[in-house]
């Protein structure tokens, strides 16, 4: 069976989506499985080649994070392409998705992986599952992250892909185990939140790329 491997993440191969892959793909070969092909979407042509990829592929995994409550707009752009092509071309195709966000709720996913869902069966595919995941912002930092709890998961998904040709349902439970904070964490953050603190690495990101100064900014607000 040919496998490929979507990135779906604006960053690149510098991404947490990477992160993921890279766990994803070592569960597939430990399971006994050639190793899949992976397309980056946000480099080059990487739509088109993304496209092009799936035409010829019998299952797909394609990671992306949670951006304003959906999708990048590069898997948003790829998904509408797919709509465009002949039935004939994906129908039958199988697909995964696995969707991470910085925050460590997984409660925010769960819109988008009804969605998913849904989207798979309107274009013929056969939905494998959405592996969910929130705290996923320090999987391309930190060097220690592969050894994790997190990664040892998505290890165990690749397996249970090649092995059981689903995602394990037990196993996408515990991915999405961390829903809501807790009320001992939400009254912390009430505690920190007034400091700062937990905008620090936020801020830098936003100096990083000149935004700062409009971070306050309301361009859909009604005038005034």
């Amino acid at each position: 069976m040919k496998r490929l491997l979507l990135n779906g993440s604006p960053r690149g191969k510098n991404s947490n989506s990477r992160a993921v892959i890279g766990w994803l793909v070592e569960g597939i070969v430990s399971a006994g499985a050639e190793e899949p092909v992976i397309v980056d979407m946000a480099v080059n042509d990487g739509i088109a080649d993304a496209v092009e990829a799936f035409r010829a592929t019998d299952e797909i995994i394609l990671v992306f994070p949670l951006y304003t409550d959906s999708m990048p707009g590069i898997v948003a752009a790829f998904t509408n392409t797919l709509a465009e092509l002949d039935p004939g071309q994906i129908r039958c195709k199988r697909i995964g998705y696995v969707v991470h966000s910085g925050f460590p709720e997984t409660l925010q996913t769960e819109p988008l992986a009804a969605y998913l869902e849904r989207m798979s069966a309107r274009l013929g595919l056969v939905h494998l599952g959405t592996a969910r995941t929130g705290g996923s912002e320090p999987f391309r930092l930190n060097p220690m992250s592969g050894r994790s709890r997190t990664s040892n998961l998505f290890r165990s998904v690749g397996r249970s892909l090649v092995q059981r040709g689903i995602f394990d349902p037990d196993t996408l439970a515990e991915l999405a185990k961390f829903r809501r904070l807790g009320p001992g964490l939400q009254f912390l953050v009430k505690i920190l939140a007034p400091t700062g603190l937990l905008n620090m690495y936020w801020n830098v990101l936003l100096k990083k790329h000149g935004a700062y100064d409009r971070r306050f900014d309301r361009p859909y607000a009604p005038a005034t």
